[in-house]
């Protein structure tokens, strides 16, 4: 399965989670942060992290392969004398 369609049904499971989590504990004056915790939890089990990471690093490596140019930092001049009675 491909980094994006992890992403995906990861994305799907953490919706899931938070439906979830919100109706298992709709009577707690906390039930949103439960919702979210849980959310998280199914997101990061059905490897939402790893995909990420994936995507993540994809992206990085992509700059690799743009033209590299070479840059000229200093130029060296030699000069030779010519002997007396040469030339």
């Amino acid at each position: 399965m491909g980094s994006k369609q992890s992403l995906r049904v990861a994305a799907g499971a953490a919706v899931a989670g938070l439906a979830w989590g919100y109706m298992r504990h709709r009577r707690d004056p906390r039930a949103s942060s439960f919702a979210v915790l849980q959310a998280l939890e199914w997101f990061i089990a059905y490897g939402g992290a790893i995909a990420l990471i994936e995507l993540v690093r994809g992206a990085l490596d992509e700059d690799d392969d743009l033209e590299v140019t070479e840059r000229i930092t200093h130029i060296r001049q030699t000069v030779f004398d010519q002997a007396a009675g040469e030339g």
